[in-house]
């Protein structure tokens, strides 16, 4: 049906007094696509604007404001940019990277079988925005040759971008209105058939970023061989029964030319269990390389590292022919969710599928395969009911239990290891404790309770404790945390900890309390690693914590994060008490502005402490601001910017991340600056604690014509060092420093964990890569020196580091993790040589959190 005139938007309308339409490129059954002028800087653009009769649907607006939230939330050259959004007479629109080419389903339709170098330079790109995605803790849902814009660079190579993020998840729940829960479980199917992977086939909510790769396997065999993997000729339901139990197609039948080692690799990619899936993003496309050049790799690649805390979730769409509504156009330009023509499976070039010419013979071929489908999804898979597996130490995700969620007990503070009350979550505790003498005997015990009942805690801690069998390097891990009730099952951010004279302080960012707000928690840890307090609430006023962080300092502990949503959104800091109680009120130390702030808190030898974060200036220029605070984190002065960095041209964020830390007289920053064209550049700032500057900051620049050239260069407080050669997008750097000068560890999307040495007097001596598959290197020191941890081949690392850097032979494995996750905390224990670290990994269908503490001679 066609869409009515009042949805257009007359040519010439300028969108809250910036956005100037100037022709349609596309427009499908919700929404349509604008070429655009911003009237002040003359940039063209692409606007999504949402059909004028789905206003009044309140799900369509949830889904179209969720999809900016989904791409505006990620960075990623493989993902196409959204810049802004607005309101045009009560329709939504998004504000979106131009893109000049077409899609990769238009290419289908011209050329019936792509050549490898081209699939695999799309699969690859692909590949690298779903990592991306997944760092953003977000699954796309609906991947498909549609949403695949196909372009070019800077050089006129190909350039491969993901679109229309519009049944994007999020792994965690943000603090939303009450309709994102509700939006989770409204409709049964979410994506397009063809392309759904086992899971979504069963209309089950809990999908992955695997699902994705799925999707992926299945794009990657029909570029190469000019046929969808399934027969989608006979409607949705067949889909689904192929999905379900049809054997898979071998793609070197269709295309003799493709590599044996091609076919081993589609089998794995889509393997029904997800486990035996590739698993990451990166271990996917590298495979694939070596797959189509004729090098087999059943070597599996490690876990991809992954930052973000934020989390919504989305309702589903379809039409009658069961495919998603939403699709892109055939020109140009993040067409998004516009669909000029709808999608007929059977009409593309050369992708005949092959199914029974006697009407009888389909129909026996219907009967069998529905059949398979109904046992497999009603009786073997009902929704709801556990997969049974058997406990792999290595195994991406166990799988959830059948056991009833209950609410958690407010139970008082009581004698160690004692605050849990079930017979199952005792005997936990039990093994915790004989973990310390006898890790042997502990893991024995769990198996002996994870026998007893299918308890997701028990399961995850018995794989975690089976690591410590492995024995690799000096470190012993003499503890083992899960800090968070073992009841709670709903998604958790980051953990951070520290170490008071009370014990070990765990902190994390869950919504177990109200699902529409974020808050931070609190809890106590005993000699063994088990909770001895409730979780206490010490950021109540919050409505979205980011970015989490614990500081201690004797008796004193400090929180800073940055607040994401309410009225006055912005960095914010606390004092707590020993136990991770509240002890003085809170204290917002930035402007109030909702933008990517990633605060940094270091404790000063003089008992006060120095916050550092983002903020964004003049010419668009996002620089490091500090502030001093007092003992009790309240701010001593104003806050402070120490950088002006002259902005790269084309949308950026720079500096990337802040790490700081007080080194004998001088504050140490260092951040990863953007040098534009998908480069970043790790710097190190020194800053002396008596520069003039840094009480007044760097001056304001005078306001600039809008034609007017940005600076030609940057400005700063103190000395820049760069640590790094130009590099990709995955630098995340932290700081710590000790006698001999300071250290600075990243990653990067190439070279895997890198760290740098800078001497006192001699300067930067070296940076190098140690890990080439290490991702989320972290940092800490104590008298002895500097120790960094790391993920790696699916396991949490830690090695001393020297001035001769890291010796990754000695590198003891202290724990497990799967997926992409946020970088570990790591912070001295009680003695020199013990040392605590926290981190996130799955539990069953969600992500929780863990620490361990390693004891290293």
């Amino acid at each position: 049906m066609a869409t009515t005139n009042v949805s257009k938007v007359p040519l010439g309308t300028v969108l809250e007094g910036k956005f100037r339409i100037t022709r349609e490129i596309g427009r499908g059954g919700m929404a349509a696509v604008y070429e655009a002028e911003n009237v002040d800087i003359g940039k063209r653009v692409a606007v999504k604007i949402l059909a004028a009769e789905l206003i009044t649907s309140r799900v369509v607006r949830e889904r179209f404001i969720r999809e900016a939230r989904a791409a505006a939330s990620i960075r990623s050259p493989y993902i196409c940019d959204v810049y802004d959004s607005g309101m045009f007479e009560d329709r939504p629109f998004l504000v979106m990277e131009l893109l000049e080419g077409e899609s990769l389903y238009d290419m289908m339709t011209r050329v019936r079988q792509i050549d490898v170098q081209t699939t695999l330079r799309v699969a690859t790109h692909t590949a690298r925005g779903l990592a991306k995605a997944t760092e953003s803790n977000i699954v796309h849902r609906d991947l498909k040759p549609e949403n695949i814009f196909l372009t070019k660079d800077e050089e006129g190579n190909l350039l491969a971008k993901i679109v229309d993020f519009g049944l994007a998840k999020f792994y965690e729940p943000t603090a939303a209105d009450a309709q994102s829960v509700r939006l989770t479980r409204e409709g049964a199917l979410f994506g397009t058939p063809a392309y759904m992977s086992p899971e979504q086939a069963k209309g089950q909510g809990e999908v992955d970023h695997r699902a994705d790769l799925w999707a992926l396997g299945c794009i990657v065999y029909e570029c190469l061989t000019g046929q969808t993997v399934w027969s989608v000729d006979q409607g949705v339901a067949m889909i689904l029964a192929q999905i379900a139990s049809s054997p898979l197609p071998r793609p070197s039948k269709l295309r003799p030319d493709l590599p044996a080692s091609f076919d081993r690799w589609f089998e794995r990619a889509l393997h029904r269990d997800a486990e035996r899936r590739f698993q990451t993003a990166r271990e996917f496309s590298e495979s694939l390389t070596e797959a189509l050049t004729g090098r087999d790799s059943d070597k599996p690649a490690p876990a991809d590292d992954g930052r973000s805390d934020d989390t919504i979730v989305t309702s589903q769409f379809l039409d009658a022919s069961g495919r998603a509504q939403l699709a892109t156009g055939p020109d140009a330009a993040a067409l998004s969710g516009a669909n000029s023509n709808g999608r007929d499976f059977g009409a593309r070039a050369g992708a005949k599928s092959g199914g029974f010419n006697a009407i009888s013979a389909l129909m026996v071929l219907a009967a069998i395969t529905l059949g398979g489908y109904a046992t497999w999804l009603y009786v073997l898979h009902p929704p709801g009911k556990p997969e049974p597996k058997p406990l792999s130490v290595g195994s991406a995700r166990p799988q959830p239990s059948a056991r009833p969620k209950r609410a958690v007990k407010p139970v008082e503070s009581s004698p160690v290891g004692d605050v849990e009350s079930d017979s199952y979550a005792k005997k936990i505790g039990e093994a915790q404790q004989l973990l310390v003498t006898d890790p042997a005997g502990a893991i024995e015990m769990l198996r002996s309770t994870l026998k007893s009942g299918e308890m997701p805690a028990t399961r995850s801690l018995l794989a975690h404790a089976q690591v410590l069998l492995e024995e690799t390097g000096k470190c012993k891990v003499t503890g083992i945390a899960r800090p968070r009730p073992f009841q709670l099952d709903v998604p958790v951010s980051r953990p951070a900890i520290a170490l008071t004279s009370k014990g070990p302080v765990v902190a994390w960012v869950d919504n177990h309390e109200d699902s529409r707000r974020r808050q931070a928690f609190t809890v106590v840890l005993d000699s063994a690693m088990r909770r001895i307090s409730v979780p206490i609430s010490v950021t109540p006023e919050a409505q979205n914590v980011r970015q989490l962080q614990l500081v201690s300092v004797g008796e004193r502990l400090g929180v800073i994060y940055w607040e994401d949503g309410g009225k006055e959104p912005g960095v914010y800091a606390r004092s707590l008490d020993p136990s991770g109680k509240i002890e003085t009120s809170i204290r917002r130390l930035s402007s109030p502005r909702r933008a990517d702030h990633h605060p940094s808190l270091a404790a000063a030898s003089n008992g006060e402490f120095w916050a550092a974060w983002e903020e964004e200036f003049e010419n668009n220029s996002t620089d490091v601001v500090v502030r001093r605070l007092g003992p009790d984190l309240e701010p001593k002065g104003r806050a402070v910017r120490v950088t002006a960095l002259r902005p790269p041209t084309g949308p950026a964020r720079q500096p990337r991340t802040v790490s700081i830390t007080v080194d004998q007289n001088e504050l140490k920053l260092a951040f990863a600056k953007d040098l534009g064209a998908q480069r970043l550049q790790v710097m190190l700032q020194a800053i002396p604690l008596d520069a003039k500057e840094l009480a007044e900051g760097l001056p304001e620049q005078t306001a600039q014509p809008k034609n007017a050239k940005a600076p030609a260069e940057d400005r700063f407080i103190g000395t820049v060092k760069a640590l790094s050669t130009p590099t990709g997008r995955n630098a995340f750097p932290k700081v710590a420093c000790a006698d001999e000068g300071c250290y600075v560890a990243w990653d990067d999307e190439k070279s895997g964990a890198i760290t740098a040495f800078v001497d006192r007097s001699r300067g930067v001596l070296w940076h190098r890569q140690f890990a080439t598959r290490g991702a989320g290197p972290q940092l800490s020191r104590d008298e002895r020196g500097v120790v960094v941890a790391w993920y790696e081949g699916a396991r949490l690392k830690l090695a001393p580091l020297t001035r001769d850097g890291v010796n990754t032979a000695t590198a003891s494995v202290i724990s497990r993790v799967s997926g992409l996750q946020p970088t570990p905390d790591v912070v001295r224990g009680a003695k020199n040589g013990e040392w605590y670290v926290a981190f996130r990994d799955y539990e069953s269908a969600h992500l929780e959190a863990f620490a361990v503490r390693a004891e290293c001679p």
